[in-house]
């Protein structure tokens, strides 16, 4: 298993906790949807190309921001826990998409 796919499941399970969690229910379903994309393209099961838009900084960011957005919202300590995984992944794809194209 790549560190991308382990970043990928990661996020996956850490939104679907946030999903059953019922924190911030609309973000978590974005993250959710974001980081199945992400993991069906880890897994080479998906291949989408946009043109002109790096896919990865799409689906960092939108981790990113629902990750932060469930975080600011959780108060319970798994749903926090769930939240912090999603938005640091995000952030990590985020910089690793914007390091590809400087």
């Amino acid at each position: 298993m790549t560190l991308h796919v382990a970043l990928a499941l990661s996020a996956l399970v850490g939104s679907a906790i946030l999903l059953l969690a019922n924190v911030a229910r609309p973000a978590a379903a974005v993250a959710l949807v974001a980081s199945a994309l992400e993991v069906a393209m880890a897994l080479g099961i998906l291949r989408i190309h946009a043109a002109g838009v790096p896919l990865g900084l799409a689906l960092g960011l939108a981790l990113a921001v629902t990750g932060l957005l469930a975080w600011l919202r959780a108060s319970a300590k798994t749903a926090i826990a769930a939240a912090s995984v999603v938005a640091f992944v995000g952030v990590l794809q985020v910089l690793v998409a914007v390091q590809a194209h400087i």
